[in-house]
């Protein structure tokens, strides 16, 4: 799933290699998945973004915002899938769910395996969108401080009985988290996912900001996870502390066996040593 760092990566590589060029045409999928996030109305495609010019890409979360010259922005990620560059003389993928194809016969490709957001939306339609208008603070932010962390740890009330897992994957606490990265930030910062938010003291909420400033830094650095791909298929170069890979293999702390568990709706990955029960 695209996090921050993979968003962050293909952000950069879209202003590398598409800003300045002109979109020719717009292709949605009649055979999208039922969890594509689509305009409702296709005609939009053709009204908002042929003949316009991509100024400037950004991460935003785990979402893509593609700013264009006339206005609106085009909306990618939230997304099990892939997000591809592929060149003029090169083929489509097998399933091409919205193409983007520009003046000189590139095309930008979005193929969606679960969920994910392919919209153009005004300015004024991305403020009101339930998940991409409405994020917490960003980790690579100067604005992300400890303070900053315990501000949202504090303030978001209705988050005051809920685990720490849950408070982090949240779009609207903090920006970019998922699933994937969680593992790794909770490992680091000594903290158990079903730790709940109002139990963590003062030395955990600094490991907490620490470590998930360190590792989504270190994850861009090295283009996203080894298990996802870039803008032109390429693997990144982070490879995850804990993941199912690291299942019943030695803690690199502690050399407790890393156990894999079920909980809020998917699996994590601890060291029962380092990260104890609450």
């Amino acid at each position: 799933m695209i996090e921050l760092p993979e968003a962050a990566t293909i952000a950069r590589q879209m202003n590398e290699t598409l800003a300045g060029r002109r979109i020719t045409s717009v292709t949605i999928a009649e055979d999208r998945p039922k969890f594509m996030f689509a305009n409702e109305n296709l005609a939009d495609y053709d009204t908002r973004l042929v003949g316009t010019t991509i100024v400037a890409s950004r991460p935003s979360g785990k979402w893509i915002l593609s700013q264009l010259d006339r206005g609106p922005i085009l909306l990618l990620g939230e997304m099990f899938g892939r997000i591809r560059y592929v060149p003029p003389e090169a083929a489509l993928p097998k399933k091409a769910h919205g193409v983007v194809t520009f003046d000189d016969g590139g095309r930008l490709v979005a193929t969606i395996q679960a969920w994910g957001g392919f919209l153009v939306l005004t300015p004024e339609e991305l403020a009101e969108h339930p998940f991409a208008g409405d994020q917490g603070p960003s980790p690579i932010d100067r604005s992300f401080t400890v303070d900053c962390l315990c501000q949202a740890l504090d303030e978001r009330t209705d988050w005051n009985r809920k685990p720490i897992k849950a408070f982090l994957v949240h779009e609207g606490n903090v920006a970019g988290i998922g699933n994937g990265y969680l593992q790794d930030i909770l490992f680091r910062a000594r903290l158990s996912p079903k730790r709940k938010v109002p139990e963590i003291d003062d030395a955990g909420r600094e490991r907490l900001h620490r470590a998930i400033v360190d590792t989504i830094t270190e994850a861009i650095r090295l283009r996203g996870r080894d298990t996802e791909k870039d803008l032109f298929g390429e693997p990144g170069g982070y490879v995850p502390i804990l993941d199912r890979r690291a299942a019943g293999k030695p803690c690199p702390e502690c050399g407790t066996p890393i156990e894999k568990i079920s909980y809020l709706g998917g699996s994590c990955y601890l060291c029962p040593q380092c990260q104890p029960a609450p």
